[in-house]
């Protein structure tokens, strides 16, 4: 009777998780095509953090250098690089007379160096709008034009957009896709910006465009200075104090490559885990023992329930694939390997958090 009433429960939960992923699929949340070209687009800054990037900053700089704006700025903060990222950035600003140049300082007592390179960054932006675009991006499409027309039509204090992926080793192709699993089988993205309960909050801080006035009241990243998912805890004050914010997937318009490694990607992924769960060990842990490894109990009832739940679990694992633009025959075949990385992201996040100290790009992290 037990294991009967556990597997309902599992099967339950999967069917939720298959419901979200083809509410996702079926809303297509991506940024639209069209934007207003009839009236003057308000101006620009595009803010782009930078530490030990000079292999991937030069590429973003070239992408931005072909999207045309009429009114915008683009400002670099080096974040005290210890590599050739200031050469890099020195050379495309002489080509390029909207691109400017900040030497980081060193980081204060009680901040992350990302929130704190992105508050000295807009704290010298003069734009209505305000781009934070992480260095390891690249951009085309009319993303500016684009991102800000949708912006100004849906009155967003934040706009967020989860850059499409691409995945080189397997080592990437294991661990990236995790990220979408999460998001676009628990969350129905159109909630984010329909509803106003603050559980219903994502965001991706590889690029996040603010409503300049709301920004400079506000200075999100001064208030989440400490925090190392300011991301999705921006995104949630946003949406508690009855502001607009929407998150939305990438397609042709932003590209990043996040990690270029598995090791990489599951050091990077741990900084971050909990905030995607709501900060809730509870919830991680249902996720992780319902969700990954409930198949377990259903291998002692009858044949019809675990089924039932492979084709759930293999059907929302494909219509995350299309959602996110990932391959589905790459996306299933690192589906079992994925899952094992999940826990390895979980152990890594665990340790981190009792020790009370993370560590990336070679700087001793210190955050909630």
């Amino acid at each position: 009777m037990i294991l009967t009433v556990a597997g309902v429960i599992i099967l339950f939960l999967a069917l939720l998780r298959f419901a979200v992923a083809l509410i996702n699929m079926i809303s297509r949340p991506y940024l639209p095509m069209q934007y207003d070209s009839g009236n003057k687009l308000p101006s620009l800054s595009v803010l782009i953090p930078v530490r030990n990037e000079e292999d991937k900053i030069g590429t973003l700089l070239r992408s931005l250098a072909t999207l045309s704006y009429d009114n915008a700025e683009i400002i670099v903060y080096d974040d005290a690089s210890t590599d050739n990222s200031a050469s890099v950035i020195g050379e495309y600003a002489k080509d390029d007379n909207r691109i400017s140049y900040i030497r980081g300082t060193d980081l204060p007592e009680g901040w992350t160096g990302k929130n704190h390179a992105c508050h000295r960054l807009a704290s010298v932006a003069k734009g209505d709008y305000l781009l934070f675009i992480d260095a390891d991006v690249t951009a085309g499409n009319d993303l500016f034009r684009r991102a800000v027309s949708y912006s100004l039509k849906h009155r967003l204090t934040l706009l967020s957009i989860f850059p499409g992926q691409e995945m080189v080793t397997t080592g990437e192709k294991i661990a990236v896709p995790f990220m979408f699993r999460i998001l676009l089988s628990l969350l129905p993205l159109f909630l984010i910006r329909r509803c106003r309960w603050s559980s219903f909050s994502a965001a991706n801080g590889q690029m996040m465009l603010f409503r300049g006035s709301d920004y400079r009241r506000c200075l999100f990243h001064e208030r989440m200075k400490d925090r190392l998912a300011e991301d999705i805890e921006i995104m949630r004050f946003v949406k508690r104090n009855r502001l607009s914010g929407d998150t939305l997937v990438g397609s042709d318009e932003i590209r990043c490559r996040m990690y270029g490694s598995y090791g990489e990607a599951i050091r990077g992924f741990s900084k971050n885990i909990f905030s995607m769960f709501g900060n809730s060990i509870t919830f991680l842990m249902l996720f992780a023992l319902t969700g990954l490894c409930g198949w377990i109990v259903l291998l002692f009832l009858p044949w019809y329930y675990i089924t039932l739940y492979l084709v759930m679990i293999i059907s929302l694992n494909m219509m995350v694939a299309v959602t996110s633009r990932q391959r589905v025959s790459e996306n299933l075949t690192f589906l079992l390997p994925g899952i094992a990385a999940f826990y390895h992201i979980a152990f890594l996040a665990a340790r981190a958090a009792y020790s009370g100290n993370h560590e990336w790009k070679g700087r001793k992290l210190k955050g909630k």
